[in-house]
Formats: structure tokens, C-alpha cells, sequence
């Protein structure tokens, strides 16, 4: 027996060891590139300090820090004092009846809200710091709305922080507290509750006294935020004690109005405990012994809630938990589990696990009518899409009855990019065949668009043919860049402090912002290569954040499929 074994083991061992030489070959090259596109970050921010624009310095200093992180903190450090120190002097604007003046504020107010949020996700006290050490000047003129903004920023940190800083998330979510009820506080209960239980207790606790102190019946806000507190937060989430606590505030708002005795509809005090309503009926549902002098304003709690509670919880979850959390509310749930694993998939896809939300799909029982429907999706995201000659032959004829050659062009492309890597050959085909569309179109804006959207397509099936389009464009690009430049305060602004915008306006912006949101695809294809092309655009500060776009590229990971596909052939 042993002697029939060990052959056996050593032809497994040689058939498995080229899959095993494979994986490594491939982790090895993944690390060199990695490597490559740190060294790239660690030259470009060796150039910040040549840049004239604070904006320009400050956002790809940001970009930087959050990039290398993990890889250089103390440098990402340094980097995050130079950005503080160029946002703080972007903020400095009193006067805000120019609107340009006001443009450049919300610019930089922008600038300071990607920051905080590459910072929380390494050190959650630095960024908080961060946040306070750039608030703007009391005497700032901004608008309400601008006002509101700068809260809900504070408020969305408390929720990243709740994790992994729960006293800084307490801290924060009672400042906004005092400033009134906002459901993120019931989202920060949620998120603390998970593992942090004594802050989570300490919130609600401070929330329920905040409620006690509001004027319920008239404060329609107040009384909402009440409404939904009570009947989504509930034991065991929260402790029969503190929970009780809140019912008994019901229960003496409605005893003070007079309530707890019979009156007409239209007697002095009806209309007040009319508001009340709602609360009541809670307080007939957790503590029906406290209700039965209130029994005249209970109404029928179908009627409550416009969106009853497990809602609620699933969204808040699917938000802020993981796939496995929403899945686990099937458990909590049985009735909803269709829902719950529909928005479980959902987030698996979101987050570019699709592996996952395949598994999920297939798990999915048949009877919820959803796993055709989610394969089918997954199938068609992912480019597993199949066309053979009938298929082809019905797109080419589809094709001979639309006129404009750009729409042609879209539509090949987004039917090669759905065949993904299933049918690459029949991929490339169709990609010349609207390269060569491309070409004919009238030279302008649709023609760099198409051909741009090509070149990533290409790319993402790894042909150097992208590439060589890119290499072509960029010489058009750094035309339009000077010739723009030029024009600068005529038509409108693209540069600000001599360089030239990120976030300036008009068709060319668009198309820079395109290329540097989608330049994973082109770093993934051949980064040196990559890298070399746009060392060749003219002005400084471009070259700089599309070096800076493709290094993140890399770290990135690999690029999910492109977010466009041709659906009207799949039937």
C-alpha cells in the first residue's frame, strides 16, 4: 500500500508544483510593482514644494499621504502638516461676494474633507485634530447650507472613528447632540453598540435625557427623531432599564398635556395630544399598563412608521457593516431573508467582491425568484457574457441602422468590454473595428472621448493597442492645455496661481479627471510604460497628479471591469 502511495503523492506533487510556481512568480511581480509605484510616490513628493498653486500642493500632497501610509507613516505625516498649512491659508477668505473667491473656498473645503477621510482610516485622533485645526473662522460668511455641511462632516467622522475610537465618537456625537437630533446619532449607537458597548450606553443615555428636555408636542423634528429612536432600538440592543427609561419620558410628556383624561376632538389640548399620538402608541406597545389612560390617542401602528424598523436596521448594516453581518439578519428577520440577501449581494457588488456575490446568488433559494436575476447581472458586470456568430451578426446589423459614428463606436466598445476575459479574441476584434470608427470622427471633443474610452478598454484586455492610443492623444491634449491656459479669465477660469486646475471647469477638465479616475487601467497595462507617456505632458502640475494617479493605480489593486456594457442584445 505504501509503496502503490508514494508515487502517487510525488505526481501531485509535480502536477500541482508549475500552479504553485505560477502564484508565486505572480505575488513576486504584484510586489515589484508595487514597489515601483511607492518609489514614483516618494519622487513626486519631492517635487510638492516646486508647485506654485496651494491647491495643487495640498491635493497631491493629500493624495500622497493617504497612498504610502502604510508604507512610510512618518513621511504621509509630514505630508498631512503641509496640506494642514495649505488649506488653512485657502480658508482665509472673508469677503465672499466674488464668486470666485467663493469658488476657491469650496475648493479647498473639498480638498479638506478628502483629507480627513484619508486620514480616519489610519489614525481617527489625528484626523479629528486635523478637522479642528482647519475649522473656518467663526466669522466666515457662509450660508446655512455651507453651515450644515461643515456638521454633517463632524458627524460622518464620529461614525468612521466609533470602530476603533469610541470615546472620540462619543465625544463628537454629544457636540451634535447638543446642537439637536440627527439620525446619524442612531447609526452611531448602532456602530458603537457593536463593540462598545459602555459608550454605546453613555450615548443613549444622553440621547433619551435630550429628548426629555425637548418640547415633543410641538417640535414635529424632536418628535420624529423620538418615534424612530424607540421603535429601532430596542432590547436586546439596548437594556430593559435605559430602554423603559425612554418610554417613561413618553409617558410624562403625555400625562403634562392632559393626555391621560378623556377630552373632545375639539376641547383645548386635543390637538396636542393628537401629535403625541404616535408616541403613545408606542408606549401601548412596550408598556401596555402605562397606556391604558392613554388608550384614547393609540392609533393602529400600521399607520406609524413610514418605513418600519427592520428596514431600517438592514440599510444601516448593508452601510456600515460587513456581507456577513447582513446576511446574519436573516436569522433576526425570517420574513425578510429574500430582502436581506438581495442587498447582501448588492454590497458584495458594490464593494467589487464578486466572487461573493456569487456565492451568494447560487445559495440563494429559488423560491425568492432572485438567483436568475443575480447571476444574469453578475454574468453580464463581470463580461461573461458569450456571443457567437448569431449574436454578432444581429450587432453588426443593429449597427447599420444607427448613424452617428460615435454612438457605433460606444457600442462596440461596450460589447467587447462585457466579453471580458471569457472571448478576448472576439474582444479585440470589435475594439479595431471601433478604432477604426473613432478615426473617422470629426476631430473635437466626441472624438478624444471615444477614443479615450477605447484606449481603457483596450487596456483592460491588456493590449498594448490602448496604450498607443493614449500615446497619440497626448500631444493633442497638451495643445488644448496651452491654448486654454491662454484663454484663462476670458471664457473661464482654469488656472489658479499661474497653474493649471484640477478642478477647473469646461470639456477639457472633464477629460483630464476622466484620465486620472480611470488611470489604473493604463498603469495596469504596462505601468513604466504608462509612467514615460504622461512624464510627456508639457505643464508640471498635470504631469505630476498623472504620475501620482497611476502609482495609486497599482496600489490600488486590479481595476474592476468598466462600469459601461451594452445591454440591448442580451435577451
Amino acid at each position: 500500500m505504501r509503496k502503490k502511495f508514494l508515487p502517487l503523492l510525488i505526481l501531485i506533487v509535480v502536477a500541482l508544483c508549475p500552479v504553485y510556481v505560477r502564484a508565486q512568480q505572480k505575488d513576486a511581480a504584484e510586489a515589484e510593482l508595487r514597489e515601483k509605484a511607492y518609489s514614483l510616490l516618494e519622487s513626486l513628493a519631492g517635487q510638492i514644494g516646486t508647485m506654485q498653486s496651494s491647491e495643487n500642493r495640498a491635493r497631491v500632497a493629500s493624495n500622497i499621504a493617504g497612498s504610502i501610509w502604510t508604507h512610510n507613516e512618518t513621511r504621509a505625516r509630514e505630508l498631512i502638516a503641509l496640506v494642514q498649512q495649505d488649506i488653512n491659508a485657502g480658508l482665509q477668505i472673508s469677503e465672499l461676494e466674488d464668486r470666485e473667491d467663493f469658488e476657491t473656498l469650496m475648493v479647498f473645503l473639498r480638498l479638506r474633507t478628502d483629507t480627513i477621510n484619508r486620514i480616519v482610516k489610519h489614525d481617527p485622533e489625528l484626523a479629528y485634530e486635523f478637522f479642528k485645526a482647519t475649522e473656518l473662522s467663526p466669522d466666515s460668511k457662509l450660508s446655512e447650507y455651507a453651515k450644515a455641511n461643515e456638521h454633517a462632516l463632524e458627524i460622518e467622522l464620529a461614525k468612521q472613528v466609533a470602530a476603533n475610537s469610541p470615546e472620540l465618537a462619543l465625544q463628537i456625537a454629544r457636540k451634535s447632540l447638543a446642537r439637536g437630533f440627527s439620525d446619524d446619532l442612531r447609526k452611531i449607537f448602532r456602530q458603537l453598540n457593536r463593540k462598545h458597548k459602555e459608550q454605546a450606553t453613555a450615548l443613549y443615555k444622553s440621547i433619551v435625557q435630550k429628548i426629555g428636555e425637548a418640547d415633543l408636542k410641538k417640535d414635529w423634528n424632536a418628535r420624529y427623531f423620538a418615534q424612530t429612536f424607540a421603535t429601532t432600538i430596542t432590547p436586546p440592543q439596548i437594556d430593559e432599564a435605559n430602554f423603559s427609561e425612554l418610554i417613561n419620558v413618553f409617558v410624562r410628556v403625555a400625562n403634562a398635556n392632559g393626555c391621560n383624561r378623556k377630552m373632545s376632538q375639539d376641547e383645548e389640548g386635543a390637538e396636542g395630544c393628537s401629535a403625541l399620538s404616535p408616541l403613545i402608541t408606542i408606549i401601548a406597545k412596550f408598556n401596555p399598563s402605562r397606556a391604558v389612560k392613554l388608550e384614547q390617542w393609540k392609533i393602529d401602528d400600521r399607520y406609524t412608521y413610514w418605513q418600519s424598523p427592520p428596514y431600517f436596521e438592514v440599510e444601516d448594516v448593508a452601510t456600515d457593516g460587513s456581507i456577513d453581518d447582513v446576511l446574519a439578519l436573516s436569522a433576526k428577520y425570517p420574513h425578510m431573508e429574500g430582502e436581506i440577501r438581495w442587498r447582501a449581494f448588492r454590497k458584495a457588488e458594490e464593494d467589487g467582491n464578486f466572487e461573493r456575490a456569487r456565492k451568494i446568488a447560487v445559495e440563494t433559494d429559488s423560491k425568492f425568484d432572485q438567483q436568475k436575476r443575480m447571476l444574469a447581472e453578475l454574468d453580464s458586470v463581470q463580461g461573461q457574457t458569450t456571443f457567437d456568430d448569431e449574436k454578432l451578426a444581429e450587432l453588426q446589423k443593429r449597427l447599420g441602422e444607427i448613424k452617428r459614428t460615435e454612438e457605433q463606436a460606444i457600442i462596440l466598445a461596450s460589447v467587447a468590454n462585457q466579453l471580458g476575459e471569457k472571448d478576448r479574441k472576439t474582444a479585440i476584434k470589435l475594439l479595431n473595428q471601433a478604432s477604426q470608427l473613432a478615426d473617422t470622427i470629426k476631430p473635437g471633443r466626441e472624438q478624444i472621448g471615444a477614443q479615450m474610452g477605447l484606449a481603457m478598454v483596450y487596456c483592460y484586455h491588456k493590449s498594448d493597442r490602448g496604450l498607443a492610443i493614449m500615446q497619440s492623444l497626448v500631444p493633442k491634449l497638451n495643445e488644448l492645455v496651452e491654448a486654454s491656459a491662454k484663454l484663462d479669465g476670458i471664457e473661464r477660469r482654469y488656472l489658479r496661481d499661474g497653474e493649471w486646475s484640477m478642478t477647473g471647469e469646461g470639456s477639457l477638465s472633464t477629460i483630464l479627471t476622466a484620465l486620472a479616475h480611470n488611470a489604473g487601467y493604463f498603469a495596469r497595462c504596462d505601468f513604466d510604460r504608462a509612467v514615460s507617456m504622461a512624464s510627456q505632458f508639457e505643464r508640471p502640475e498635470i504631469r505630476i497628479m498623472a504620475q501620482l494617479k497611476l502609482a495609486q493605480g497599482i496600489l490600488a489593486g486590479p481595476p474592476k471591469p468598466l462600469p459601461f456594457r451594452y445591454v440591448e442584445l442580451q435577451h
